[in-house]
């Protein structure tokens, strides 16, 4: 069985208590940031849907919402940056990362909630890592070529993540986008019995095969007012994805990709089918990477439980400020 390796994290960096604001402050300071927003993840849009999952999946878990019953669903699409101006996509032929939370609203009363992102794996395996790739960033968020430089040579493990981030394609839709969990869970059967996998949701549209030019036509915010004209023509769907590891795959390092040829059991349909009216009233919702329920464990990985703290940072600071004029296709 693939097992947990050295931790490592916090208890490298002293008291998370000071490390995490620490960190927020790089991350306002180097990535940028609009006062009253996320500090990362800033421009999106919440949605409702549902979820409903497959038979397979009940072998593994007894977590509630994958039982088979439709399970309603908030999910927020979302551009990657803290700052809700950045433009969607970084040039013409080079796009940006993306996110989705989802937020499942169980039968009990109680919420599971997720955080996936555009890219194979995270650039950073340890709070350590993260902070000192946040400040290889100029003010900009423009990456430090030195400093960048001197991390790769010093965590190689990272560059395929780094490499994904520089080379992504502009994203055409929400819609055709795969997003993954980059961390490593535990499915947990009614026996007790405990399976790790990473989770990807994978999107059951198919982006056109010639899109039309070469994306200079688009405007330089593009993708919320997609999404919008999309829903009012009918639901988008992904399809819950559970990679499952080998005995080599590392289960505490984000920044590893597990090889395609691990197996995988497709979990069941996530459905979003209108925005939400008041954006500003949901603007509230945290979609913590950590808020899981009895059937799904968190694994070692450092980084996973780290980001759940920065959220909780970034959520106090957010909603104790006056809030920034938004862009008009955010909605106040």
């Amino acid at each position: 069985m693939a097992t947990d390796l050295d931790a490592g994290g916090l208890a490298d960096a002293g008291s998370s208590d000071a490390f995490v604001p620490t960190m927020v402050d790089a991350i306002e300071k180097h990535t940028g940031m609009t006062q009253g927003f996320r500090r990362g993840h800033a421009r999106g849009l919440v949605c409702r849907g549902s979820f409903q999952a497959t038979p397979e999946v009940r072998a593994f878990t007894n977590a509630e919402h994958f039982r088979g019953d439709v399970v309603p669903v908030q999910a927020r699409l979302s551009n990657a940056s803290g700052n809700a101006w950045a433009p969607d996509r970084a040039s013409p032929r080079v796009g940006r990362p993306v996110g989705l939370g989802v937020r499942f609203q169980l039968p009990s009363g109680a919420v599971a909630s997720w955080a996936a992102v555009s890219l194979p794996a995270f650039p950073a395996r340890t709070p350590e890592d993260f902070l000192r790739l946040t400040r290889a960033q100029n003010p900009s968020g423009q990456p430090n070529p030195f400093k960048m430089i001197a991390y790769v040579l010093s965590r190689p493990s990272a560059f395929a993540a780094l490499k994904a981030v520089a080379t992504l394609p502009p994203v055409q839709s929400f819609a055709y986008t795969r997003f993954n969990g980059i961390h490593t869970y535990y499915l947990v059967s009614e026996h007790g019995v405990r399976q790790p996998f990473r989770y990807g949701w994978v999107p059951l549209e198919r982006a056109p095969s010639a899109p039309t030019g070469d994306g200079r036509e688009q405007p330089k915010h593009y993708l919320l007012d997609e999404l919008r004209t999309r829903l009012a023509g009918g639901p988008v769907r992904w399809s819950l994805v559970l990679q499952l590891p080998a005995e080599t795959d590392r289960l505490d390092d984000a920044t590893r990709i597990w090889p395609n040829d691990r197996r995988s059991v497709v979990a069941g349909t996530l459905t979003v089918d209108h925005i939400e009216d008041d954006q500003r009233a949901h603007e509230t919702l945290v979609f913590d990477p950590t808020g899981v329920v009895p059937g799904i464990e968190l694994s070692a990985d450092p980084l996973l439980r780290f980001r759940a703290e920065v959220y909780s940072e970034s959520f106090r600071r957010r909603t104790s400020e006056p809030r920034d004029r938004a862009p008009p296709d955010v909605g106040q």
